[in-house]
């Protein structure tokens, strides 16, 4: 009975001492270290500077939106810029003003205003806190817009290039 008894305390310990030899990625000697979060894509302003006007030209446009715009950008500093927006909107008003934006990560958030002076009528339109987003792996900018015209509410957005 002794023998047998030490028979099987000897297979256990050289079947324990055998599971050392196996992978065992829970005391494997590489260890993977965490990942850093990802970072935001930033941009600088340097970036955005310049004349972008729509991508595709608008024939149709409906009256609570915008189309043909042109976006001008001209840095101020390192994160803000004068902006001047104009576009044909809420049908067929012609709006050209200027503002300013402040650059934070690829957006410039951004706020135009200005009078239309169109077919004898003279009305203000403002866009405020409004967003451009670049993208540098295409070249062009999404422009994100939410104001009135004229009394009129549009909003939409526009993607614009150089």
């Amino acid at each position: 009975m002794k023998s047998c008894f030490a028979f099987a305390l000897a297979l256990a310990a050289v079947l324990t001492a055998g599971c050392d030899l196996l992978p065992n990625n829970k005391n494997s000697s590489t260890t993977t270290s965490p990942t850093s979060p990802t970072t935001p894509t930033t941009a600088s302003i340097s970036s955005f500077a310049g004349t972008w006007q729509s991508a595709t030209a608008a024939t149709t446009l409906p009256i609570t939106g915008c189309g043909n715009l042109t976006y001008t950008v001209t840095p101020t500093g390192a994160n803000s810029a004068a902006v001047v927006f104009a576009a044909t909107c809420a049908s067929n008003i012609s709006v050209n003003g200027s503002g300013s934006g402040t650059l934070s990560g690829n957006v410039i958030t951004w706020s135009a205003g200005g009078l239309v002076g169109q077919g004898g009528v003279n009305c203000p339109f403002s866009f405020n806190n409004n967003t451009a987003t670049i993208d540098s792996t295409t070249n062009q900018v999404a422009i994100a817009y939410n104001g009135t015209v004229c009394g009129i509410p549009v909003s939409g957005s526009e993607t614009v290039k150089k």
